[in-house]
């Protein structure tokens, strides 16, 4: 069955109006639309003014290039989906049912039993729902292996069985795998401290080597910035708004939290800087505050902020006028490098992309790291050690040589290995 929708719009509405007799919430819809608006960018960036199939496939193809789905994030593996959710309803009017229920979870016998409670006992730990069902998840795996294995009581656990279970966990997933064992451990050393076994059997749980390596911080060129920036209309309200936060986001690496929290008894004028306590680490910053940054502040305020005795500096549009929220600058951030035309492929585009961007900037510049580890506010140095990872021109010049190979080599047992 092929479908046919004179726009874009009426495709989505159409789209939507299927999410919501399926049950999905509105909450649910509205993320699909805003993923899909950046399918609208793309077509509009390309001057294709229908939608198919084809259309989202392309899309899909410049923003994830040959990137296998493994390697993608839970956010991009999201919106994959979501596209693919669009390119079969141009086609077939239907979507591809992407919600799996999971086996139903159900403990039985005396360590089922004791399994119940010990995750009642994490909740009491005030755990949130996730870790809790993650938890769940994980012990409900271990159970089966014991049922299937004849083991219904916790006096006969064995250092064999859990040595064999063990080594038989989730070969091709080493972070699940170290999650569930760091799971099954606390709850053998849980059964021990409430004398179920007569030994502490959570000794025996195998360590793993697994060390989980942060992805590399998303950064923009500064010839991207700069299209960012020159990208938001700033004859409207809305755009002088965005303009003053994200030269915030960009100039002062400020986060979403601060640039939501930021009043004007922070902006001291006189001196040329801004100082406030930060949200994250509550700790006092006090930075510089360029001369282009605050022309944006004051250009907003006289000629687009809303008329409020708030003491917050960026507030709403819409009344009450409200001091806008975090989420409103992260959204703001995400919209403009979206609508900007640059290329983002897979990097991510919020507030904080812009952040990691000035870090990176400073680095090129042979800014200390001290110097903008206090920039960017951080406690620790440590923390702000990870730009490293990012300076490729610092990091090509800690390469070595590769020796070249000596000519015995090749002519060794007469040449013939090498013919």
């Amino acid at each position: 069955m092929s479908t046919n929708y004179s726009s874009f719009e009426e495709l989505t509405h159409f789209a939507s109006k299927y999410l919501e007799d399926r049950g999905r919430s509105k909450q649910t819809v509205i993320i699909y639309n805003w993923i899909w608006k950046k399918i609208k960018v793309h077509m509009e960036r390309e001057q294709i003014e229908k939608c198919s199939s084809n259309t989202i496939t392309d899309y899909l193809s410049l923003t994830y290039g040959e990137k296998p789905i493994s390697k993608l994030t839970h956010h991009q593996k999201h919106c994959l989906r979501c596209a693919l959710c669009l390119a079969q309803f141009t086609e077939t009017g239907k979507m591809i049912e992407i919600i799996q229920r999971r086996e139903v979870i159900t403990f039985e016998g005396e360590i089922g039993l004791l399994m119940k409670q010990y995750i009642d006992y994490k909740g009491s730990m005030r755990l949130n729902q996730k870790t809790l069902q993650g938890h769940s998840w994980y012990l409900y795996q271990f159970w089966k292996h014991l049922d299937a294995s004849g083991i219904s009581s916790a006096s006969l656990l064995s250092p064999l069985v859990i040595m064999k279970y063990a080594a038989n966990l989730l070969p091709q997933a080493a972070g699940a795998k170290h999650l569930a064992l760091s799971i099954i451990k606390n709850f053998l050393r849980y059964l021990h401290e409430k004398e179920k076994t007569k030994k502490d059997l959570s000794l025996i749980v195998p360590k793993d080597n697994y060390k989980k390596q942060p992805q590399l911080p998303s950064t923009y060129t500064k010839e991207e910035v700069h299209t960012i920036l020159n990208s938001i209309d700033r004859s409207t309200p809305t755009g002088k708004r965005n303009y003053a936060i994200l030269m915030l986001a960009v100039r002062l690496a400020m986060r979403a939290s601060d640039i939501s929290s930021l009043e004007f008894g922070h902006l001291l004028w006189s001196q040329e800087t801004i100082s406030f306590q930060q949200f994250k680490t509550k700790a006092l910053v006090e930075l510089p505050l360029p001369a282009d940054v605050g022309d944006s502040i004051i250009n907003y305020v006289k000629y687009a902020r809303p008329s409020s005795i708030d003491k917050h500096v960026f507030l709403e549009n819409a009344y009450p006028h409200n001091p806008i929220e975090s989420k409103r600058v992260s959204k703001t951030a995400c919209r403009a490098i979206s609508e900007s035309g640059v290329n983002i492929g897979a990097r991510k585009h919020g507030s904080h992309a812009l952040r990691h961007t000035m870090a990176s900037l400073l680095l090129e510049q042979k800014t200390a790291l001290p110097i903008i580890s206090e920039l960017l506010g951080h406690t620790n140095i440590q923390t702000s050690m990870c730009y490293l990872r990012i300076d490729t021109e610092s990091l090509r010049q800690c390469a070595l040589d590769v020796p070249a190979v000596p000519e015995r080599f090749y002519t060794q047992k007469g040449g013939a290995l090498y013919e």
